[in-house]
């Protein structure tokens, strides 16, 4: 043990501040273990095998091995699907409706949009949907209308409005292959037990 003098001003100033004269030191059992280090012929924990996983949603998907990973963020479309009254699904299936008229007329928009080499409308169209995608968890569509937000929007300056809408083009595309693929497995989990 130490007998330096400690400043009181110090000792009231820091409330981490450690005066070894006033208390031993810390066993070297109660300090945190370092890490263990990963063996490097192991795979990274990302990549172990798991053991197959028993649970399912209140719906009947297993969201860790669903064929919706990826394309459905099922912790969001569980939320409102629980939000549902009965087994009727009556709530989602009116969400996942709406949901689809708004996509269905935006798409048409897009298409003028893209049409009339609009940025600034496909910019407002691209965060629209962007938005009402994220509420649902139809997180393909949400990404990748929000990259046409952003091209729209010029967020890009080294971009001229021909090559924004030059990479919008294949991004329309994809946006509505990707949304026909979301708007099965929303059918699908949204569907009413007599259906």
């Amino acid at each position: 043990m130490s007998s330096r003098v400690v400043d009181p001003a110090m000792r009231a100033r820091s409330p981490h501040y450690y005066d070894d004269s006033k208390r031993p030191p810390p066993s070297p059992s109660t300090k945190a273990q370092p890490p263990k280090k990963a063996d490097p012929r192991s795979p990274p924990p990302s990549e172990e095998p798991s053991s197959p996983s028993p649970k399912t949603t209140e719906h009947g998907a297993d969201p860790d091995t669903d064929k919706s990973k990826g394309i459905i963020d099922m912790s969001i479309l569980g939320q409102i699907i629980d939000l549902d009254d009965d087994d009727d699904h009556e709530f989602s299936r009116a969400m996942v409706g709406d949901y689809r008229e708004q996509v269905k007329t935006t798409f048409k928009d897009m298409d003028d949009a893209f049409t009339q080499k609009d940025l600034r409308r496909l910019g407002r169209y691209g965060h629209f949907l962007k938005g009402s995608s994220a509420a649902l968890g139809v997180v393909k569509v949400q990404e990748i209308c929000e990259k046409i937000q952003l091209l729209g929007n010029g967020t890009e300056a080294t971009l001229s409005g021909d090559d924004a809408l030059a990479r919008i083009k294949p991004l329309l595309a994809r946006v509505k292959d990707e949304y026909a693929t979301a708007e099965k497995l929303l059918t699908e989990y949204c569907k009413s037990p007599d259906s």
